[in-house]
């Protein structure tokens, strides 16, 4: 009797123990967080939104980044029309619904991201930023490439900085994790494109997509 108690009681210290380690992970590791774009969010994000309802017809407006009563409006009646509470703010399952990417990447991803874009391209613009975070994006949805951020960075050969070390050395600025963030969520200034090239010798071949000074990129 008194083996099985003793059995019965590591048990459950083991699952106890197992259960605080998986809630240390959830909560430093794998954190989801619930994206709410409304009044004062960043402006990039808030073009996303209004772009996508332009196209389904319900905001005239200027897609310009300003989260105004005219774009609050187009936002309810889209929840309206699809059985999602109306209150005006993009929370995930509006922004599901709109077809643009849900916020669920861990603090890990976001940094690693970060890094990469100080490392390549640190003294760039925000667009070119956001669009260097894009392309690793592409590349997680493509086919012909590893199915997360952490794999598409990291695989031989694909980024100069990971090769050289240089990533892990550099102290990404706040633009570059809002640029990292941006590119997450889907916010895509390349329009699609998988390559990155410094000279446009490079780019023979390949649909440049975007210009940003001496950076192309193409697909």
């Amino acid at each position: 009797m008194r083996k099985l108690f003793y059995g019965v009681k590591v048990s459950l210290v083991t699952a106890l123990i197992m259960c605080a380690v998986m809630g240390i992970y959830t909560v430093f590791y794998n954190q989801t967080v619930e994206t709410r774009i409304k009044e004062g969010s960043d402006s990039s994000k808030v073009i996303l939104v209004q772009e996508k309802l332009k196209e389904l017809g319900l905001y005239d407006g200027k897609c310009d980044g300003v989260y105004d009563i005219d774009t609050a409006d187009a936002v309810r009646r889209f929840q309206e029309y699809n059985g999602i509470y109306a209150d005006g703010v993009c929370g995930n399952e509006t922004l599901q619904k709109l077809g643009l990417s849900i916020y669920t990447y861990n603090e890990l991803e976001i940094d690693v991201l970060a890094r990469l874009i100080e490392a390549e391209v640190g003294k760039a613009d925000f667009q070119t930023k956001t669009a260097f975070g894009a392309v690793v994006m592409n590349r997680v949805k493509s086919k012909a490439y590893p199915d997360t951020v952490l794999q598409v960075v990291y695989a031989n050969g694909a980024f100069e900085s990971v090769g050289n070390g240089s990533i892990r050395k550099v102290n990404p600025s706040e633009q570059s994790y809002r640029a990292a963030e941006d590119a997450l969520m889907g916010y895509d200034p390349s329009d699609g494109a998988l390559y990155v090239f410094r000279k446009k010798d490079d780019t023979v071949g390949k649909t440049v997509t975007l210009k940003c000074g001496d950076i192309y990129f193409a697909k």
